[in-house]
């Protein structure tokens, strides 16, 4: 037989500080933070080097204080169809030609 269940669901803003401090705690826990698209940028580069595809870069800081060139590759919202991986090319193609930026 179903059974009801009734929740209540406050805003953010809502919550007493200590709830606030509880829910920033597990969201930091629960959140997807496990770089899971990492092996998505690492196969898409691999790839794009055997077709022999130039992305574009760009300067990421490193902790010792250097910079190391990076890809541009990034998702874009999953808020409709189509969403979803994409990156940017060094060339354009123009009437036909190819125009390396």
């Amino acid at each position: 037989m179903p059974e009801t269940i009734c929740t209540t669901v406050y805003q953010f803003p809502e919550l007493s500080d200590a709830a606030k401090e509880k829910a920033r705690i597990w969201y930091r826990e629960a959140a997807v933070t496990d770089d899971w698209w990492d092996a998505v940028y690492d196969d898409f580069e691999r790839i794009c080097d055997i077709l022999g595809v130039d992305l574009k870069t760009r300067p990421v800081r490193l902790m010792g204080g250097g910079t190391r060139a990076r890809p541009c590759l990034w998702f874009s919202g999953f808020s409709s169809q189509g969403d979803g991986a994409c990156y940017a090319e060094r060339r354009i193609m123009r009437s036909g030609q190819v125009i390396t930026l």
